[in-house]
């Protein structure tokens, strides 16, 4: 059985919905405004950003004075056994919206094999519900420095310093912050995410061919030989010796 069953959108303005319930898992994600859901006999606050999963046959609605807009979906899964609500927040760059409007998209197009792209859909969203779960609260600096680096990952010509500059507080606090939450200095969190990733493209070198110097500008060195040391000095193997030993 498909595990859509619909999807939709508050795309006006809305100041309340009327008390309903549904056979399925209902999912809102708040585009817009801010307000109250009533879930069975619990009120909770919603913002923007704000995702709900709703069990099947509990009554709920949702109201606010300024108003409010919305994605949602309904959706049946055996494995989803949760026994009442769940609130989460999106991410920093909106990724699960992203896939929700293209899962919108995708139902309302019904192109040819669409039941087999809203099921990937599905899968998911369903694994960023679970991310998202059991994500502990984090700093926005702490998310949007770690945003700035992933999204730089590859670019040799990426500063820290002007990431660090745009955080609105000293340095040094923030320094600390980031490493209550990570176990690393920010420098140390993008060097290892860079020599990770560099791995990956050692690992893939045979059938890629890339070169050891193009892997160092790939995974953000534009120095091969401060990108040997660097190497070398984490995982304690020359990035050549490294790979005859892991292939």
């Amino acid at each position: 059985m498909p595990k859509i069953q619909y999807v939709g959108q508050l795309f006006e303005n809305t100041f309340r919905v009327e008390k309903h319930l549904h056979a399925f898992w209902e999912v809102v994600l708040y585009t817009k405004g801010q307000g109250l859901v009533e879930i069975g006999d619990e009120v909770v606050p919603f913002a923007e950003g704000d995702i709900f999963v709703i069990p099947p046959n509990v009554e709920h609605t949702d109201y606010s004075e300024q108003g409010f807009q919305n994605y949602h979906y309904n959706f049946e899964d055996e494995n989803f056994n949760r026994l009442t609500y769940l609130k989460v927040h999106d991410t920093e760059n909106n990724d699960f919206l992203l896939i929700l409007r293209q899962l919108h998209y995708e139902y309302h197009l019904k192109r040819k094999n669409c039941r087999n792209i809203m099921d990937s859909l599905y899968s998911v969203l369903y694994h960023y519900l679970l991310a998202l779960s059991e994500r502990e609260e984090s700093n926005p600096y702490v998310e949007m420095l770690i945003n700035d680096m992933i999204g730089n990952l590859s670019n040799p010509y990426y500063r820290l310093s002007k990431s660090l500059e745009k955080i609105p507080m000293t340095q040094d606090y923030f320094r600390k912050i980031f490493f209550k939450e990570t176990g690393k200095t920010p420098l140390q969190y993008l060097t290892d995410k860079r020599i990770e990733y560099a791995r990956e493209l050692l690992r893939l070198s045979p059938k890629s061919g890339l070169s050891i110097q193009m892997i160092a500008w790939d995974a953000g060195f534009a120095d091969c030989y401060y990108f040997s040391r660097v190497f070398k000095k984490i995982t304690g193997l020359s990035p050549r010796k490294w790979m005859e030993e892991n292939l």
